[in-house]
């Protein structure tokens, strides 16, 4: 519970590290740095580190947009329409309900803020499918989310 004071609500830090480990399948790993039940939904963020990643289904969040920050690595990104390269310093926007997708041929580290937050809620139900979900669990998940793949028509 945070104290209020003529200042306003006291604020946190979070160290390197010190975020919640979540457990995904794969090479790679996300540290949640803050979740939307922390600050009244206003907004989640989190560390992704990847290794390399040649295939990533294009999808789009209905709920939230979200920020990418490159910490490390570079990443080939498409949102909507526009295609771009983004490297270490670079700020990627993507608007809610706006298909999405990168790859990396050299891994890296991505900062990741949405709001409203749930992008760091998804993570979470998706680690309590355990090591191997099946891809009906994960359609469920990407159902109860609000995240909706690419059609083929599209």
């Amino acid at each position: 519970m945070t104290e209020v004071t003529s200042w306003g609500r006291s604020g946190w830090a979070v160290g390197p590290g010190a975020g919640r480990q979540v457990e995904l399948p794969g090479p790679h790993r996300l540290e949640i740095l803050l979740r939307g039940t922390e600050v009244d939904d206003a907004m989640g963020a989190f560390v992704f580190s990847h290794a390399p990643i040649t295939v990533n289904p294009p999808h789009a969040h209905l709920g939230y947009m979200k920020i990418i920050y490159v910490l490390d690595g570079t990443y080939e990104v498409r949102v909507g329409d526009a295609e771009f390269t983004a490297s270490p310093g670079s700020l990627v926007v993507v608007p809610k309900a706006s298909q999405h997708t990168f790859t990396t041929r050299t891994g890296g580290r991505m900062l990741f803020g949405c709001a409203p937050s749930g992008n760091e809620e998804l993570f979470l139900e998706q680690e309590k499918l355990g090591r191997h979900p099946t891809e009906e669990q994960l359609a469920d998940l990407r159902a109860r989310m609000g995240t909706v793949e690419l059609s083929d028509e599209a």
